[in-house]
């Protein structure tokens, strides 16, 4: 195996704004993977799977530290910490062993716990994959490992770099300022009720959802978020402001680095305007469908990132004390809130069916830093939601749960719980 040595390695471009962003907000930016498993996980097992898992991620055998400027990352030799609990843990700290991910399980679930400040969801998903091959290897004697990265596999340069580090600086003093408006929010506009964040769990089946989407020319992701925008629409009539939702991809196609572990993603914005509430559903489908092309386009997305990372490099570059990079991330953080009503992001399907075939439930808890998303996984015949909420609406819930009740797609409502996302401690 390559040994990678990642003392003092510094803040990329993709992953500035989370590090810097999420202590300017004052926010835990992590996300917890929750697996309901067929059985009992067996600890000792998993020990040994954890263990095989970290070999082939050295570069996440790291320790966030600060200096007076900047954050980066040093080398942690500790083992990656096993943790026999289901409670919220803390990363960057003794109970984690330093370390930015842990591993925990209870009974038959098992939580992977990462710092999104370097991985994005398919960085995270990448090494779940291989945590749990090791770990279904041992338990049930699983040998496909077809796309996941084992200890058979180098190491590659490529998984370490961040793209965005890779994209020229553009001189954004000489581009035209960008008018934007504002994004209908539901607290701010609509006098929803602010609230400690909350996560909705619905599971459902991923066959009748799949086909209703197909037939209605949507994707699972775009269907989710067309459906809130009704749900929004529906319980927000009259509003100034338009409702503006965001799609969250992964960026690394267009920008030629499947293997990078950065944050490497984009946001589509659809803008529910009069003429596409106007429209007929499958119309709607169809418009949405087409936005998604336009934006995900390899040159419209690679000039966006390019615009977005030279922002990024502009303020890591900042001489001063880190306390001014953190204000700088975290209002661009803040201001980025006002112009979009709700977001949902999907990494994909699961595609490692061998291993899918144990698991029964699989959810995306993610961090409270908007006020309305949701993260969509699927998984051996079933499609978690994870809904994400910071403000009292019941109703609004209703109107989400009736239009899947009109189209024919059963759901069950699992779990209706505090956020459990791992706390990270802010390094001294």
């Amino acid at each position: 195996m390559k040994n990678i040595d990642n003392m003092g390695k510094k803040i990329t471009a993709g992953d500035g704004l989370h590090v810097y962003g999420s202590f300017g907000r004052g926010v835990d930016y992590t996300v917890r993977l929750v697996l309901k498993m067929k059985d009992e996980v067996d600890g000792d097992m998993l020990r040994d799977a954890l263990r095989k898992t970290e070999q082939r991620y050295p570069y996440f055998s790291v320790h966030l530290c600060k200096n007076d400027t900047e954050y980066y990352y040093e080398a942690n030799p500790a083992p990656i910490a096993l943790l026999h609990t289901d409670r919220q843990i803390t990363l960057n700290a003794p109970e984690s062993n330093g370390h930015v991910w842990a591993v925990c399980y209870q009974d038959n679930r098992l939580f992977l716990d990462f710092y999104h400040g370097i991985a994005d969801g398919t960085g995270m998903y990448r090494v779940l994959a291989t945590l749990l091959y090791y770990y279904c290897n041992a338990r049930y004697g699983v040998t496909d490992h077809e796309g996941i990265f084992t200890l058979e596999d180098p190491i590659l340069p490529e998984e370490t770099i961040d793209p965005l580090d890779l994209l020229p600086v553009m001189d954004l003093s000489k581009m035209p300022a960008q008018k934007r408006d504002a994004a209908f929010l539901i607290t701010d506009d609509g006098g929803a009720k602010p609230c400690a964040p909350i996560i909705t769990d619905i599971e459902i089946p991923e066959s009748a959802f799949v086909r209703f989407s197909s037939a209605s020319d949507a994707s699972p992701g775009t269907m989710v978020s067309l459906l809130f925008t009704r749900a929004i629409d529906a319980r927000y009539p009259n509003r100034e402001k338009m409702i503006k939702a965001g799609y969250v991809v992964n960026g690394r196609p267009m920008l030629h680095a499947p293997a990078s572990h950065h944050n490497c993603i984009t946001t589509m914005r659809y803008d529910y305007s009069e003429r596409l509430k106007n429209m007929s559903f499958d119309r709607q489908c169809t418009a949405l469908r087409g936005m998604t092309f336009v934006q995900s386009d390899e040159d419209y997305v690679q000039k966006s990132m390019t615009v977005m990372s030279s922002m990024y490099k502009g303020f890591l570059a900042m001489p001063g004390p880190v306390e001014e990079k953190e204000k700088a991330f975290g209002q661009m953080m803040a201001g980025g809130r006002q112009f979009i009503t709700h977001v949902v992001s999907y990494v994909g399907q699961w595609k490692q069916k061998a291993i899918g075939s144990y698991i029964d439930e699989f959810w995306t808890h993610v961090p409270a830093a908007i006020e309305f998303a949701s993260e969509i996984s699927a998984i051996n015949g079933k499609i978690g939601l994870s809904i994400h909420q910071k403000f009292e609406d019941d109703e609004l819930m209703e109107l989400f749960f009736r239009q899947l009740e009109e189209n024919g797609i059963p759901y069950t409502l699992k779990a209706k719980i505090s956020p459990d996302v791992p706390h990270f401690q802010k390094p001294e």
